[in-house]
């Protein structure tokens, strides 16, 4: 049963007649909502994202629905922005209460969420193994390990607490005789589940239903596949979590970038411009508040990279010899609270954020990377 009262709710925010801000609870105090938008419809209702895959989230949706006319079972469509929990987390749920619901997601990140679900039982040996050639020590990991008990990113601080739930419901299933390989409901719903989306869309594609025109906008950066999208009759752009108002979104390189070639922090600079460029006269973010002005937003945010690609070379100067490597730099930039209370899981952003920006450098030929024959990566100016 859920824990949250959704009598406590905000009501839902209509932007424009007919288009409502609703309101769901995130598991994390820092960011502790997430903002699907629904558009009402004759016959139903379609959302953009949907919130992550608790039964707070499930009630909290529910009731925020119910107080502009619509039920879960009324929905009709979900356009997700991008997959990580809190978009993505109440699709499988959604298409329980209403089967014909069509889920629509970029294909770019399609792709990337059944690849980087791949293999998840050798995610611990990849990640070790990432963080030590990027000057995480075996020690550290082993620290970090034991407070942590390990486990992907993508998963909630809760995940001890969600193992336990479904080892119990599959107890009490076992009781009423169900064969002890099936899966409990906890396990169906969970948000890392193979979502097969039914509209696979493409940038600058048109998405019309019910009177509503929305066009797809690629985004990579802080995913391959980040979908914004505009409603040019509105002057309207829902941002994801590409654009924030007070923070801005982890844009990383990971192991998989490093042998693809890709840089996601060109791809975000770029795809904020993109952005920018649209003639936006209101932002709907999936956190924080709304935008007023997208252009100035997207200034600040590049503005705040091109300042941490500065702080990246002067830590590199900071250190003796003038060869760090990234867990080193990413010790020295400023963060939003102290490196050294970083959990594991948080480092591991914070070094992945860090190699973005070096790698960004390295490509303008401002650093050398030099990689030693065990695999260690550590960092120079050019001279």
């Amino acid at each position: 049963m859920p824990d949250f009262d959704v009598t406590t709710l905000e009501p839902p925010r209509e932007i424009v007649p007919g288009l409502w801000r609703l309101r769901t609870p995130m598991t994390s105090d820092a960011l502790p909502w997430i903002m699907p938008y629904a558009f009402a419809g004759k016959h139903g209702v379609t959302l953009f994202d949907s919130g992550y895959g608790t039964p707070d989230a499930e009630a909290a949706l529910t009731a925020q629905l119910k107080a502009i006319g619509y039920a879960p079972s009324d929905v009709q469509r979900l356009i997700v922005s991008h997959a990580h929990p809190d978009h993505l987390g109440l699709a499988h749920w959604l298409k329980q209460q209403s089967p014909g619901c069509e889920v629509a997601m970029l294909g770019r990140e399609v792709e990337w969420f059944k690849d980087s679900h791949r293999g998840d039982e050798d995610w611990m040996a990849r990640h070790r193994a990432w963080m030590q050639r990027h000057g995480v020590t075996a020690e550290e990991l082993e620290r970090g390990r034991s407070e942590e008990r390990g486990g992907p990113p993508w998963e909630s601080k809760q995940r001890e607490e969600a193992r336990t739930a479904r080892a119990a419901e599959k107890a009490a299933a076992v009781a009423e005789g169900a064969h002890p390989d099936a899966a409990t409901e906890t396990e169906r719903r969970s948000w890392h589940m193979q979502i097969e989306a039914d509209r696979l869309l493409v940038d600058g594609e048109a998405i019309e239903f019910d009177g509503w025109r929305v066009l797809s906008v690629w985004t990579p950066g802080h995913t391959p596949g980040h979908l914004c999208a505009y409603l040019p009759e509105h002057r309207l752009t829902f941002t994801g979590d590409h654009v924030l108002s007070r923070i801005t979104p982890n844009v990383s390189l990971s192991e998989e970038d490093e042998a693809a070639g890709r840089n996601p922090l060109r791809e975000f600079l770029a795809s904020l411009k993109k952005v920018s460029d649209l003639d936006t006269g209101l932002a709907l973010p999936a956190h924080e508040e709304l935008i007023e002005d997208l252009p100035e937003r997207c200034r600040v945010i590049a503005d705040h990279h091109e300042h941490r690609l500065h702080e990246a070379l002067d830590a590199i100067d900071s250190v003796e010899g003038g060869r760090p490597s990234a867990a080193q730099i990413a010790e020295r930039v400023t963060w939003n609270r102290p490196y050294a209370t970083f959990s594991m899981m948080k480092r591991r952003s914070a070094i992945g954020e860090t190699l973005a920006h070096l790698d960004l450098l390295r490509e303008d030929g401002r650093l050398l990377m030099h990689e030693a024959e065990d695999g260690t990566v550590r960092w120079e100016r050019t001279r």
